[in-house]
């Protein structure tokens, strides 16, 4: 029986997502996400008591999912002398291939759709995902920085400039999520921006293209 209520739980936040991502909280129905869920209407209302509970539990569980593959991600940079520089470059890369994903996608449209109307959805992401990313980052580039390959006197600072500066050509690229762009020319945009924040942080060797 219990197994049996996740299940349906889970489908309701399946379906939730993608139907909130792309109609907008005021468009999307319970109805429709009722219908893509497989489930009644009124399980839905049992599950979440209703549309706002819905709706911010959709956004906490897509920061979720999103939080736990940026986290993996950020475990995966290889800190040793001879390959941290490397791996620093493509870091950047998998980080934003994590934001490109349909669910990022949808995260980021909810946010930045709602959280005027609803500032509890701004809070709950940054609490779910934001935070946690920022500091597993920091964690790495500090450990970085005790090894005497990058200056890093705020390792919190360097960790948000570090993102900022490998999105920063993203909304023009993609008009805002709205188009399709080559994994290469993600990759160069990328590119730039860790190879500037090497220049920040970083000693002339660092300032190099990146290998390979």
């Amino acid at each position: 029986m219990r197994q049996r209520q996740v299940d349906k739980r889970r489908a309701i936040l399946d379906a939730a997502a993608p139907i909130f991502g792309e109609q907008g909280y005021e468009r999307a129905s319970v109805d429709a996400i009722a219908a893509a869920a497989g489930v009644s209407k009124p399980t839905i209302y049992s599950y979440f008591g209703g549309k706002v509970t819905l709706f911010r539990e959709s956004v906490a569980d897509s920061a979720l999912t999103q939080n736990a593959d940026v986290l993996r991600v950020i475990q995966r940079l290889d800190l040793r002398p001879g390959s941290w520089r490397a791996s620093l470059y493509e870091l950047g890369t998998r980080l934003v291939d994590c934001q490109r994903t349909a669910c990022s996608r949808y995260l980021a449209r909810m946010i930045a759709a709602e959280s005027g109307r609803d500032p509890e959805i701004y809070r709950t992401v940054r609490e779910k995902a934001t935070g946690p990313i920022l500091e597993a980052l920091a964690g790495r580039l500090a450990m970085l920085g005790n090894a005497g390959l990058l200056r890093v006197p705020d390792p919190v600072l360097a960790a948000r400039q570090f993102l900022a500066l490998i999105g920063a050509e993203l909304p023009e690229l993609t008009e805002h999520g709205s188009r399709e762009v080559p994994d290469e020319a993600v990759r160069r945009a990328v590119d730039a921006g860790v190879c500037t924040f090497l220049r920040a942080h970083g000693g002339a060797e660092s300032e190099q293209a990146r290998p390979g």
